[in-house]
């Protein structure tokens, strides 16, 4: 990867050349099809080596059995609820560096990059605390069963002793994403995910002298890999090898602009807080109906996301677009732009579902051919993958909300999407039709959110949002 000395006058600085990027591209001139598709490939295959990590992950661990599939469908669910506050704070983070480098300010990037950084090293260190002390509560609180427990126990503990580097890492990578460094955001993720894909099997059965950790072993090759990523993204940003770096001679606290970010993350990390909260208070549901359920609905879960991640990445490059283009003052381009990429994004998920439908059952024996596990997870990825064409929607909706630092009005949505129609619906439909009840009541919120996020969109307002 070469780089160019900085034009904007930031001595030192450097830009990034990738497989994708053009050096200090302008992404809120030219054409928007080309700005698009520079930035949401690289967004889309890094969220996508995540998701497939994860499918990774839930195979080697299928190796145990149903009991630690149930154990790590619900830690990793902890876990995600806790990584939602990452994903807040790089929110907040990534919405004023993008509206900077929209107004080309570099070093008004820079130090929303350093503020940013600091706000998270504080939370996550205050809920790696927390969140060691109660694990076992927060287990039981699932309705994990005395063969799961042990399981779940040993990888929360290790997954929270490390939670500074699964917090930071990709909270600094949202930062690379707002300040248009999409590939450097893609590589620092290849390089911890490729060190997580390499080191797991090992950790998990054991080599040599180094004993079988089981289930713990894939929690403790997450935080290894992350804590990896998280060094190399230091590098990055104190050589100047992004558009965006830190300068720790002028290290300082600035509690208005850290304000700021937090007033920005606030909502989005309330939202997915909430969208964590009802996963688990889902799965709770879920639990209900067995152990076999629990780990049905994991695999499914976790093969959904492989498809429904690279959505996220489309919608991350909507959020910076979006945020770039509000800073250049073109807000007619900005909306253009996040409606192109719906578009694409609600195709993708419709040759998605045409390919789920027919091969659900089959797809799912992979990770554990149990027929109670099957059975399960076959009808939940058949009828939650036509409801993710409308989730399509939602998504880059949200984002492009996100982008443009007007995240109070998805929060709301999702409050209600989340606590008014799929926590009720899934308990009450599933007293009528079993699991089946709770999975089409996901599809009901998916729809619902979809089209209260286009209603919002649509009407403007985020245009005026300042930041």
């Amino acid at each position: 990867m070469a780089s160019l000395q900085d034009p904007e006058g930031d001595e030192g600085a450097l830009s990034e050349v990738g497989l994708w990027e053009r050096p200090e591209h302008d992404y809120t001139k030219g054409s928007l099809n080309h700005n698009i598709w520079l930035l949401a490939v690289p967004m889309a295959l890094e969220m996508s080596m995540n998701s497939i990590f994860q499918i990774i992950d839930i195979f080697w661990v299928g190796k145990f059995g149903p009991a630690a599939l149930a154990a790590v469908t619900i830690s990793g669910t902890l876990r995600w609820s806790i990584n939602s506050l990452a994903m807040g704070l790089g929110i907040g983070g990534m919405a004023v560096v993008a509206r900077h480098i929209g107004e080309k300010d570099r070093p008004a990037a820079n130090h929303a990059t350093l503020q940013t950084i600091i706000i998270s090293i504080v939370v996550s260190l205050a809920l790696s605390l927390v969140g060691f002390l109660l694990a076992k509560p927060m287990l039981l609180l699932l309705g994990a069963g005395p063969e799961v427990v042990p399981l779940g126990l040993a990888f929360l503990r290790i997954t929270f002793a490390g939670l500074l580097a699964i917090i930071l890492m990709p909270t600094i990578n949202s930062i690379f994403r707002g300040a248009g460094n999409a590939t450097t955001a893609m590589w620092v993720l290849a390089f911890a995910n490729g060190l997580n894909v390499l080191i797991e099997p090992f950790l998990i059965f054991g080599l040599g002298p180094l004993p079988a950790l089981g289930v713990a072993g894939s929690a403790l090759s997450t935080v290894l890999a992350y804590g990896a990523g998280l060094a190399l993204q230091f590098y990055i940003l104190l050589k100047g090898r992004a558009r965006v770096r830190i300068e720790l001679d002028n290290l300082r606290l600035d509690p208005g602009l850290m304000w700021r970010i937090i007033t920005i993350a606030l909502p989005s990390t309330i939202q997915m807080t909430l969208r964590a909260l009802s996963r688990v208070t889902l799965l709770g549901i879920i639990a209900l109906y067995g152990t076999f359920a629990v780990a049905g609905y994991g695999i499914a879960n976790r093969i959904l996301m492989v498809v429904l991640v690279p959505g996220f990445g489309l919608g991350n490059a909507s959020a910076t677009l979006v945020g770039q283009n509000l800073g250049a003052h073109q807000p007619k381009r900005a909306e253009k732009t996040a409606w192109l990429i719906s578009g694409y994004n609600m195709a993708l998920m419709t040759a998605a579902a045409i390919f789920f439908l027919p091969l659900a059952n089959r797809i799912i024996s992979i990770f554990n051919a149990n027929p109670g596990v099957v059975e399960y997870g076959g009808s939940c990825l058949k009828i939650v993958a036509v409801s993710y064409i409308f989730s399509a929607l939602g998504i880059v909706m949200g984002r492009s909300l996100d982008g443009a630092g007007n995240t109070v009005p998805a929060m709301f949505i999702n409050l209600f999407t989340l606590w008014v129609l799929q926590i009720p619906l899934a308990y009450l439909f599933s007293r009528f039709w079993g699991t089946t009840g709770i999975w089409v009541a996901l599809g009901v919120a998916n729809v619902g959110n979809a089209l209260m996020m286009a209603f919002w969109f649509k009407r403007g307002r985020w245009k005026l949002r300042v930041v």
